[in-house]
């Protein structure tokens, strides 16, 4: 690889444009024999990556930023990243959201929007206001959640909504002001449900998608219950079923990876131990789960057979 180049990607998050090429020393030519070789991948005209980046990223919503900067340098005045690709640079998650097409927007009103093979450009959003995230001009959260709500499955949405509530990037108020803004767009009423099920409690995306299954599937489930030996606080569980006196926790298994794994593991069987010793039935959900409703539903239902039936219908306590 060309030393200038190696460089300014490792300190220009591994993308590159025709313009910053050429104040390196790299023209259009060189590009393309970059590109042929597959040191970069082409996102759009004028703008690059670097491929084994890319390549190597785990997930897709990092390969889709890493794609976003390329392409909103090519035009660092002209364009924002709104709806799906400005939710992700304010660090939110989108799980099972389909990520291959980046979203921007005009920074004017001026331009029209259009669809092109791997970006969609949209018409400058009124009120047109963007803040800077790693010195790119992005949409703000609110407008940036509701725009994707109106393209990403209503799941998808609401995780991200959850997750933005629970950092506080956003108020309710402020998503109700995004949606009187979105008032006439079409599909918005897909982007007032998001709003109206999202619940900052929830702190994680798999907390979020268990939270909407469990109401598919017609439970009632308080997120982040403290569960009490007295008035002694010995757990604070990802949700209680109070109708069926049933804790029941996501289990990403990530928190058993690695060195203190095994730690972790007791730690979290000890726990379990003394919320069955008051009474609960205890259930465990995965990734896996999630994706099959009748699972989670005979989850709940083994549980159920395991608490005690003195908490069956018990209402939950405050706090």
């Amino acid at each position: 690889m060309h030393p200038a180049l190696d460089t300014f990607l490792r300190t220009h998050h591994h993308a590159i444009t025709t313009a910053e090429a050429a104040s390196i020393g790299l023209n259009r030519e060189v590009l393309r024999g970059l590109v042929q070789r597959g040191v970069l991948t082409r996102v759009a005209r004028g703008a690059y990556v670097q491929t084994s980046v890319l390549t190597g990223a785990e997930h897709d919503d990092a390969k889709h930023r890493l794609r976003a900067r390329a392409l909103l340098r090519s035009r660092p005045e002209a364009w924002a990243a709104s709806h799906q690709t400005a939710v992700l640079l304010w660090g939110l998650p989108l799980p099972q959201a389909p990520l291959a097409r980046l979203h921007v927007c005009h920074t004017r009103p001026t331009g029209t929007s259009r669809r092109r093979e791997t970006y969609s450009v949209h018409l400058c959003p009124r009120p047109a206001k963007f803040r800077q995230v790693d010195s790119l001009l992005v949409q703000p959260p609110a407008a940036a959640l509701v725009g994707a709500a109106l393209h990403t499955p209503r799941a998808s949405a609401v995780a991200a909504i959850d997750a933005a509530l629970h950092l506080e990037l956003v108020t309710t108020t402020e998503l109700d002001r995004a949606l009187a803004d979105a008032a006439r767009v079409p599909r918005v009423e897909g982007a007032r449900l998001a709003v109206a099920l999202a619940d900052g409690r929830s702190e994680s995306p798999g907390e979020s998608l268990l939270r909407l299954v469990l109401a598919d599937l017609g439970f009632t489930a308080v997120p982040q219950y403290l569960v009490r030996d007295g008035e002694v606080v010995i757990a604070r569980v990802d949700f209680y079923l109070p109708a069926l006196g049933v804790v029941l926790e996501f289990d990403g298994r990530r928190k058993y990876a690695g060195g203190q794994g095994a730690r972790a593991l007791t730690s979290e069987k000890t726990r379990e131990d003394r919320i069955r010793a008051l009474g609960y039935g205890v259930g465990r959900v995965t990734w896996g789960d999630l994706r099959q409703p009748e699972a989670v539903r005979r989850c709940v239902l083994t549980a159920a057979r395991s608490a005690r039936p003195e908490l069956w219908g018990r209402r939950p306590v405050a706090g």
